[in-house]
């Protein structure tokens, strides 16, 4: 006998319930499509989940110069939910997160503790459904949709169909990959096993289990380190796993899957043995609190899609006209042999700015319905390791599921939506808040793209109060945004004695860089000796074609720079640190680990610009991009504790039903989702308080008022009203000194 197959016909069928699965169910459901989202875990949020409890990480992280990198679109609605929500980082309050977002879409009918392992096909390259059952309800489900999409993280679905794959590393030859090994190889990164403990405040025993006795943990730690707690600190002030804790060098991932668990058994008790019985460290009253019961795999299978993702593709930042996404994290290679290797635990290979990732990219080569949006994706080992992190995958997966829209739509399957309809999938993505690097808005439904919009207000492009004397006794660099040519920046300077001021000033090479990769000119100036801050110009002589200058100064500790206590988007002031021994940063272009690295500071320069370059004009809300690309791109007021306004004169009377406005969520921030505390819970650069008024017969009219808002997208929906005039008040902002709004959008 077996389970009675209970059939279930989608329009959309989505395997894995990790955070790209999550963002394509909620996406699809959005765009009108009944969604089959599948999990053979009994939590969603894959290594995001209780169970392994695994940061979600992306563009932003471990970088130098990824500044507003932070991912967009429903990775930032969940983003801010959290951090709301959840602001202490509880795993279990995330994932409650997660099925509220899942829940409460009406299309979508979510499965969870269903491990699908059949996938029936048609003979022609098209799966007809995917086969599963759920585990405690002695069901089997037989899910039919025209479209899948493999969420697995194995490319389980994609094998089962039988699609292209790939496993290990490719050889420096096959692609022209710096960073691959010189053969070809099995190799891949390996996996790590959750565990926590606690303080308990009374003693704690700990005694071997007898199956880890053979694990030779203390050999290991000759090449490796247990680190220190961190007390204070909501995620290191306990031992903890740490990410390098690796095991299973040899083992396939998928076929010794349970031989690679139990040797992540051995390898956390071996562990923890060391940590309570060494007399190394301070845990006596320590006790494990928590081991995960699945591993976090890093890689494996690799399905093939129309185009094959390269280190080349990723360091020089190749623009792709089927671009549906972003990443940024390094090239982040760990040791081949885990925990018991000799060499560095990884290399970080840090790169120049965050990169394009397409759409050819995210789909099967030969299984004709099958999107892939999760590790399993279509790249190089090399390049495997930047588009591995779930944040970049999260993208992703909201962008296949549009892509799968359009599918639906036009009765087409996903490789004809790279040859017929790309420019409507691009803007579909960008109305959902989805960042294509280098691609503008040109919505013909909205009303705002068209019309005439004035401000109260409007922030300069300088900073003039200082609060503050900061001597330049090491290596300062300062970034400034210019649209126009710059003669000279005046920055306010004093001097113990008349000294000389050595500086050099970059650009990017792209419009979404901000670091100093072309030398532009080279200066130097006399301050003279004062006590007292002084205005001093710095002569440029150039120009940024892509939106920024980089100014580095020469140390003088003779000199002293006028400083303010405040933020401004676009802006950074930055030194250069020198990297401890056990860095595992790299350099992209010479692959060797780097000795120093710029970090942004608090605090900004009092500056001027010789010219005034209006930065922050009202003119941004209709440019077409709603967040920093080259320009930060938003609307920002003066300083203020009024109301501030955006008025928008439409060519005609409309009857407008809909608004769209995007805030500044600070996507600067690097937000980390779990373990770590946040002592607040809303950004404060989002507005909180406003008001929309329509114009009639020369009267405004209130269409909707919103109060105590935290999120970064608003979708405003009220009674048509007839005009040709909109106004929104803004009465108060989460804490920030200016109202920031990167783009308004208006519909009949």
């Amino acid at each position: 006998m077996e389970f009675t197959p209970i059939k279930v016909e989608r329009d959309l069928t989505i395997v894995g319930g990790g955070m790209p699965g999550i963002c394509a169910a909620i996406q699809a459901a959005r765009l009108g499509m009944k969604v089959s989202l599948i999990n053979n875990r009994g939590y969603l949020g894959g290594n995001a989940s209780p169970e392994n409890r695994i940061n979600v990480v992306g563009a932003d992280g471990a970088q130098e110069f990824n500044f507003y990198a932070r991912e967009s679109g429903i990775m930032e609605e969940l983003r801010l939910e959290n951090l709301y929500r959840n602001p202490q980082g509880n795993a279990y309050l995330w994932e409650t997160i997660l099925l509220d977002f899942v829940l409460g879409e009406p299309n979508v009918s979510l499965f969870l503790n269903t491990n699908i392992d059949k996938v029936e096909t048609d003979g022609s390259g098209n799966i007809l459904y995917v086969s599963g059952s759920q585990l405690g309800a002695e069901k089997r489900f037989d899910f039919y949709s025209p479209l899948f999409l493999d969420d697995t993280g194995d490319g389980t679905v994609g094998y089962l169909a039988g699609a292209e794959y790939r496993t290990g590393r490719e050889a420096k030859s096959e692609f022209n990959e710096r960073i691959a090994p010189d053969e070809a190889d099995q190799n891949m990164l390996l996996s790590t096993l959750s565990w926590y403990s606690k303080d308990t405040g009374r003693p704690a025993r700990f005694v071997m289990p007898e199956f880890a006795q053979s694990l030779k943990v203390e050999e290991a730690l000759q090449h490796r380190q247990i680190p220190d707690r961190i007390p204070g600190n909501s995620r290191y002030e306990a031992y903890r796993m740490q990410w390098f804790y690796e095991i299973g060098h040899g083992k396939d991932p998928i076929r010794e899957n349970e031989e690679i668990m139990q040797n992540h058994r051995e390898l956390v008790y071996g562990i923890w043995n060391h940590i309570k019985n060494s007399g190394n460290y301070d845990a006596s009253q320590y006790d494990l609190e928590y081991v995960s019961g699945v591993p976090g795999k890093r890689e494996s299978r690799r399905l093939m899609g129309d185009y094959i993702l390269t280190e080349e593709d990723i360091v020089e930042q190749k623009d792709f006209e089927d671009t549906i996404g972003f990443g940024g994290w390094s090239i982040d290679l760990h040791a081949v042999e885990g925990f018991f290797s000799k060499d560095m635990t990884t290399r970080h290979f840090v790169l120049r700015g965050v990169y394009s990732i397409p759409y050819r990219s995210c789909y099967s080569k030969n299984v004709n319905n099958l999107f892939v949006a999760s590790r399993c994706m279509s790249t190089t080992h090399v390049a495997f390791g930047t588009t591995r992190v779930m944040a970049t995958l999260a993208v992703l997966g909201q962008s296949c599921a549009a892509a799968a829209h359009l599918c639906k739509k036009y009765h087409v399957q996903p490789r004809d939506i790279y040859k017929q309809h790309m420019e409507e999938l691009q803007q579909l993505l960008l109305a959902n808040d989805q960042y294509i690097i280098g691609k503008r808005s040109h919505d013909p439904l909205d009303l705002c793209r068209q019309a005439d919009i004035q401000v109260s207000s409007v922030q300069p492009s300088f900073l003039e109060q200082a609060d503050f004397n900061l001597p330049l006794d090491g290596r300062y660099a300062f970034i400034v945004p210019v649209k126009e040519p710059v003669q000279q920046l005046a920055l306010r300077l004093s001097s113990q004695r008349e000294a000389r001021l050595r500086y050099t000033v970059y650009v990017p090479s792209k419009l979404q860089n901000y670091s100093p990769q072309h030398k532009l000119y080279e200066g130097e100036i006399t301050v003279p000796a004062s006590s007292e801050l002084q205005w001093v110009n710095l002569p440029l002589s150039g120009e940024s074609e892509n939106g920024k200058l980089f100014i580095e100064f020469e140390p003088n500790e003779s000199i002293q720079l006028g400083m303010c206590d405040d933020e401004l988007n676009g802006v950074f002031f930055l030194k250069k640190h020198a990297m401890n021994r056990r860095t595992t940063f790299c350099d992209i272009d010479t692959l060797e680990v780097k000795k120093e690295m710029w970090r942004a500071e608090k605090g900004l320069p009092c500056y001027r610009t010789g010219t005034e370059q209006d930065i922050y004009n009202g003119g941004n809300l209709n440019n077409g991009l709603s967040r920093n690309h080259g320009l930060p791109n938003l609307w920002l007021s003066a300083p203020t504790e009024g109301d501030e306004t955006i008025t928008v004169s439409l060519k005609e009377a409309r009857n407008v039903s809909r608004m769209q406005l995007v805030f500044d969520s600070n996507l600067n921030y690097h937000y980390d989702n779990l373990e770590i505390y946040q002592d607040f819970n809303i950004f404060p650069t989002l507005v909180k308080d406003y008001t929309v008024y329509g114009k009639k017969n020369g009267a405004y009219h209130e269409l909707i008022t919103v109060t105590d808002n935290y999120k970064r997208v608003n979708k405003l929906s009220f009674q048509p009203f007839l005009t040709d005039e909109l106004k929104v008040v803004f009465h108060k902002t989460n804490g920030a000194r200016r109202v920031g709004v990167y783009e308004i959008r208006a519909y009949e």
